[in-house]
């Protein structure tokens, strides 16, 4: 009876909490709608804020309280951001659904998160589960850092959502085997949310690790005519990458310490002979998940020489829900839909279409590129190391009105080019660093799509992952701008 008493006050100050929480989120969103516009722009301003974009950003900030606080279910919280925007008669409703649902990326997470169910199922994530715990162990911190560095090096190659897909089963597995529970075990917290940081870190390493790199190489050419190749971009981009990743590894224990697993009730030794032995042959049904897999990465890695050597180029997501439809071809077999829709989190789905649209009305309304000028207007009376710190800085922050990467650098690396001529300073040296922290999105969830898949796997919520976030947010600006004083000019 104490115990059900208990259990039912707990539930009444839970509810209450979620309707304070409400009410402030409700209350901000209407503060800032009448706030007076002279309050958002003054004369020294380049880029004036419109009331529309005054009416995006209260509800961007509306939606955002609620993930932090958790008030509503995350993708219920997003859905009714993107109810406000007719409402409140930014765009029509058509419009701002199909800037979400009708984005291609939401197509690549459907085929993306197939592939990990269809990993699953075949029993080959079992197998490459098995080859980590025998070089390993059942060692928690030691296999948060692998999946760390393993999906930073992949990323260095293949773009980073593509990585966080592929490390994802295998990550799951080695939590299912070790019974760890989702949101009550710092393990899966860690475990999942290195699957999102180590594709991001390793991200910036090279052009092609992130959509965003690619996008501010053409700028850099077409605004400036700095001509940055391969290598160059490399320079600076490893040594960033180097000097973040321990960084980030030693800031992930330390605020998910991951438990003892032999304070859990398994055999820790029993475990690894549950699994397929490392050697043994592989089964049919893994060959045929091994050689979809081995597709995909080939036509996700090897499409810049396809379209040089055929003029036709396979877009990430076509190459993903190709993947996705291998598996339930007859004779394949590997999955049924029954199977799909239990192994795949839907909701993940909705809230990044629903973060998609809300990040687009941000900038289809202007606010965007208010922010950003608001951001980077101070940095021309500071020194090179300071400009380097400070605009990561607000990239950092600035992520957390977006939900795509790209779409943060045609955003953000134009404007710091123009600034960069203006105070005559080399637009490399300033949008190099601009464009890379534009994948580094460690504060918001729904702020980069690497970071979503893992999400679905329900180990960690949007707060935990903002706990984490903080401290390396701060820390990333001084390694990005290390890299750039020390290697930038060098090449």
């Amino acid at each position: 009876m104490k115990a059900e008493a208990h259990s039912k006050v707990g539930n009444q100050q839970g509810t209450a909490k979620r309707i304070a929480a409400l009410v402030m989120a409700v209350a901000v969103l209407l503060l800032i709608i009448i706030l007076p516009l002279d309050l958002f722009n003054h004369d020294e301003a380049t880029v004036l804020l419109s009331s529309e974009g005054k009416t995006a950003i209260a509800i961007l900030a509306f939606v955002i309280i609620i993930w932090i606080t958790e008030a509503l279910p995350f993708a219920v919280a997003a859905l009714t951001g993107l109810l406000l925007v007719p409402l409140f008669g930014l765009l029509p409703f058509k419009d701002a659904v199909a800037y979400g649902f009708g984005n291609s990326v939401v197509v690549f997470f459907i085929g993306a998160l197939i592939l990990s169910a269809g990993l699953t199922r075949s029993g080959l994530a079992d197998r490459l589960t098995a080859i980590i715990v025998s070089r390993v162990g059942f060692q928690p911190r030691k296999l948060v850092f692998i999946f760390m560095a393993v999906g930073a090096f992949l990323s260095m190659w293949i773009v980073n959502m593509s990585v966080s897909a592929i490390l994802l089963p295998i990550g799951l597995n080695i939590l299912r085997r070790c019974r760890c529970e989702p949101l009550k075990s710092n393990f899966g917290r860690a475990l999942m949310v290195a699957v999102a940081w180590g594709p991001a870190i390793g991200g910036i390493s090279t052009p092609v690790g992130n959509g965003a790199n690619i996008v501010a190489l053409g700028y850099l050419r077409e605004l400036a005519g700095v001509q940055i190749d391969f290598l160059r971009w490399m320079v600076v981009g490893v040594p960033a990458a180097l000097l973040i990743l321990p960084l980030a590894y030693l800031i992930l224990v330390r605020v998910f310490p991951p438990e003892d697993l032999a304070d859990q009730d398994f055999d820790e030794a029993a475990l690894p002979a549950a699994m397929p032995p490392v050697q043994a042959r592989l089964k049919p049904a893994e060959v045929k998940a091994l050689v979809i897999f081995c597709l995909a990465v080939l036509f996700w890695v090897g499409d810049p020489l396809l379209l040089h050597l055929t003029g036709v180029s396979l877009p990430l997501e076509a190459v993903a829900l190709g993947a996705a439809v291998l598996f339930f071809l007859p004779g394949v077999n590997l999955l049924g839909w029954k199977e799909a829709e239990q192994d795949i989190d839907w909701g993940a789905i909705v809230l990044i279409a629903a973060g998609l649209s809300l990040g687009a009305v941000v900038y289809e309304t202007g606010a965007a590129e208010w922010l950003a000028s608001i951001a980077f207007a101070p940095l021309g009376q500071m020194t090179m190391a300071l400009r380097i710190l400070l605009a990561v800085l607000a990239v950092e922050i600035l992520k957390v009105f977006f939900s795509s990467n790209t779409v943060t650098g045609v955003i953000l690396v134009p404007l710091v080019i123009a600034s960069s001529v203006k105070m005559g300073l080399d637009p490399w040296m300033l949008a190099g660093p601009v464009a890379i922290a534009t994948s580094l999105a460690f504060l918001l969830v729904t702020s980069s799509p690497t970071n979503v898949i893992p999400y679905a796997s329900g180990y960690f919520s949007i707060r935990d992952f903002a706990k984490a976030g903080i401290p390396l947010t701060l820390i990333v600006p001084f390694c990005i701008t290390a890299a750039f004083l020390l290697f930038g000019a060098l090449i």
